[in-house]
């Protein structure tokens, strides 16, 4: 299957990518960031941010992303809500490659 481009994913894949990232990155669970998300005071299931996550890839349904739920997560994560809605070059790495590490998709390097 050839990369997704930004350009073909509605706004909620490209949250449901950052998240997933984020989370990963960081080597969260997804209970972890539903008490995250409740020690911020705006609690979200790991449910629905599994849903969210799950939401990136084409053959699973789109979720459409609360507003408030998307502040919270962005919160959570220390980035800008509207970061959460830019699109990376990349899904494969999402633009950040582990340190000494080159996108094979991109071509990135870290």
């Amino acid at each position: 299957m050839p990369p997704r481009l930004a350009q073909d994913l509605p706004a909620s894949r490209i949250v449901g990518a950052h998240i997933h990232a984020l989370r990963t990155a960081r080597g969260w669970s997804l209970r972890n960031v539903e008490r995250q998300t409740k020690a911020a005071g705006k609690p979200i299931g790991f449910a629905t941010i599994g849903r969210i996550e799950r939401g990136r890839d084409p053959q699973e349904p789109a979720v459409a992303v609360i507003v408030d739920d998307l502040v919270s997560l962005a919160a959570v994560f220390g980035i800008r809500p509207e970061q959460l809605l830019t699109a990376p070059g990349c899904f494969v790495c999402m633009d950040k490659p582990p340190t000494g590490f080159t996108c094979r998709t991109c071509g990135t390097e870290a």
